[in-house]
This record gives structure tokens, C-alpha cells and sequence, in this order.
């Protein structure tokens, strides 16, 4: 990574307003993709994340990561979050989605769920992908067709649907980052430390 800065205060409290009072985040109430029957994301737990970052117990930085083409990344060691200069701009609906699946990140490490990278990236993506359709907006990029898709059945309320994308999109985020540096164990099968 190279070297980083702050963000300004303004564009702190702008993440941290989005994170706690965004319509469209308060919508937020969606299943890890790997157990597509059991609730695990809530709104209250991207206003936690919210909190955390107003009060600064996660900082955010500018930096470009050591991930080409990462928009932003969460460091779970230092817990911080960093913005590139793709995404410090803060001022579109594909920005924005940037902010929610880096909160999913940060959601996976506040409840300690063991799950693999893969499992880990699909939620991160869905998440992105449910809030650019209430945007009418979508994931942009051939490999995440998936997530469009899923997010707007999940939208309009169609479960069954949306449960058979879920395998999808497992397949789409481990081929996105399949070989990609920082992504190695993209396929190892045993969850990360935590709970289920």
C-alpha cells in the first residue's frame, strides 16, 4: 500500500451520516449468500458501523491499495478503512455502493463470522449490487451479472429466485478475484476464525 492520508473531517461525517441514515440502507435486511434462509445483514448493524466511524474507532484514509483496480479497501488488522482516489469523491451512486460493501466487510469482522474469502466477497457485492438497483442503478462489469440479477429479485421480493443465484454468485466472486494478488487463498475452504 502506498503512503496515506487522512480524509477530510466533512467527507468522514458524510460516510458516517450515510452508513446511519441512508434510505436506501435502512432497507438493509438480507442473508449471508452461503445461507440464503437466514437473515444476517440488518440496517442496525451498517448504524453501528456508522458509529464507529464517527467516533473514530475506524479511521478512514486516502490510499491506493496494493489491489489493482480496488475502489477501497477495509484493513481488518488496523481496522481502517481506505478510499482510493476512484472513490474518495463521495459524490455517485457507484461511490456510495463502495462505501456499503466496504461496511459489509466491516460487519463480517464486527460479528467475528467465520467465512471464506469467497463467502466474504459475494456478500460484499450482493450488498453493492441491492443498493445500486434501489439506486437504478448496477454492478457494473460482465462478471457480476449474478449480483444485478439476484438484487433485483431480492428487491422485489422473489426469495426463490434470488436462492438460486446465490451458487452464482459464489462462482462470480471467486472468479473475480481468482489469481489476483492479495486473493491466494481465495478458495480455501476452512472459515476464518469466528462464529457460524
Amino acid at each position: 500500500m502506498s503512503s496515506s492520508t487522512a480524509l477530510p473531517q466533512g467527507k468522514i461525517t458524510q460516510i458516517a451520516n450515510f452508513l446511519q441514515h441512508d434510505s436506501i440502507l435502512k432497507k438493509f435486511k438480507f442473508p449471508r449468500v452461503h445461507l440464503p434462509n437466514v437473515v444476517g445483514y440488518k440496517h442496525k448493524h451498517y448504524e453501528e458501523i456508522g458509529q464507529k466511524i464517527a467516533s473514530k474507532k475506524i479511521r478512514v484514509y486516502v490510499a491506493e491499495g496494493k489491489i489493482p483496480g480496488a475502489k477501497a479497501f477495509y484493513n481488518l488488522k488496523s481496522n481502517c478503512l481506505y478510499l482510493t482516489p476512484a472513490t474518495e469523491g463521495l459524490s455517485t451512486p457507484q461511490q456510495w455502493s463502495t462505501i456499503a460493501h466496504e461496511a459489509t466487510h466491516m460487519i463480517q469482522d464486527l460479528k467475528k463470522w467465520r467465512m471464506t474469502l469467497q463467502e466474504m466477497e459475494a456478500d460484499a457485492h450482493f450488498a453493492q449490487a441491492l443498493f445500486l438497483h434501489y439506486k437504478n442503478s448496477f454492478l457494473e462489469g460482465g462478471a457480476m451479472q449474478s449480483f444485478n440479477t439476484a438484487a433485483k429479485h431480492f428487491a422485489n421480493g422473489d426469495k426463490r429466485d434470488f436462492k438460486k443465484k446465490c451458487h452464482s454468485m459464489l462462482a462470480e466472486a471467486g472468479s473475480k478475484y481468482h489469481g489476483r494478488e492479495g486473493y491466494e487463498d481465495m478458495y480455501i475452504k476452512e472459515r476464518r476464525d469466528g462464529i457460524d
